[in-house]
């Protein structure tokens, strides 16, 4: 498939640089890596971290910016629930989204230190899919839509349309740019949450310790995408919106 120069699209940001708590809406950031009518809406959620006495609004807003996104399927980028009582939560809200459309989803570091078979377990009970070591293919259209996990990169060897990765650490990069994919999505180093300047697409300061601290980044056909995330253990934030994206492939 043949993708146009990409572009991005962005909501407004918040009028009010600083966030103190869970109080604001997600931002929701759209990038376009095609011009096509009939583009594929991926809407990739990462970094919910749910938690004791913050879940509730979490998902409301997970809930809120999917419906406003109509997207076609949704993928959650790990780091979904920090503590075992929240996983009901988890399957509550999977069960929701599959309401809008199908969920795919994998683990982050915090899934990993919780019980990584105990996240799985809470999405595939939600009607969700658990792809973290597997590949999902469906159709769009006439296209075949493929998204792998991070365990299951691998060059491109099908005749998939479009090859999506989902991950949550961006320094998959390393290693993926030249595996063939049209789209790998990151989240996990929340934009570095305070924010001084943006060059070149990487958030500063944070990109002086984490090279991978970009909002999108290209080499040759693939495109990566970073999330800011959905929320953070100490919830405080700066001129860096907590957010979703919506990615029209």
């Amino acid at each position: 498939m043949q993708l146009h120069p990409p572009s991005r699209v962005r909501s407004p940001l918040p009028a009010w640089p600083l966030e103190l708590g869970l109080s604001q809406a997600l931002h929701v950031r759209e990038e376009r890596l095609t011009t096509r009518a009939d583009a594929c809406r991926l809407l990739y959620a990462s970094d919910i971290h749910l938690r004791t006495d913050r879940s509730d609004r979490l998902c409301a807003q997970v809930l809120d910016a999917a419906r406003a996104s109509s997207p076609d399927a949704v993928l959650l980028g790990g780091d979904l629930a920090d503590q075992r009582p929240e996983l009901s939560k988890l399957s509550a809200l999977v069960r929701k989204l599959c309401d809008l459309a199908p969920v795919m989803a994998i683990g982050g570091n915090h899934d990993r230190r919780l019980g990584m078979d105990l996240v799985r377990t809470a999405v595939e009970q939600g009607g969700g899919g658990w792809i973290h070591d597997s590949v999902a293919r469906g159709t769009h259209g006439r296209r075949v839509i493929e998204v792998s996990g991070p365990e299951a990169v691998r060059h491109a060897e099908t005749k998939a349309d479009v090859r999506v990765l989902c991950a949550h650490s961006p320094r998959i990069w390393k290693t993926s740019r030249h595996a063939g994919y049209d789209l790998v999505l990151a989240g996990h180093l929340h934009g570095c949450q305070l924010v001084g300047w943006e060059y070149r697409d990487r958030l500063f300061p944070g990109a002086l310790l984490y090279p991978y601290c970009f909002l999108s980044h290209r080499r040759g056909a693939t495109r990566l995408v970073v999330s800011r995330g959905v929320s953070d253990l100490l919830p405080i934030r700066w001129r860096c919106p907590r957010e979703v994206v919506l990615c029209h492939v």
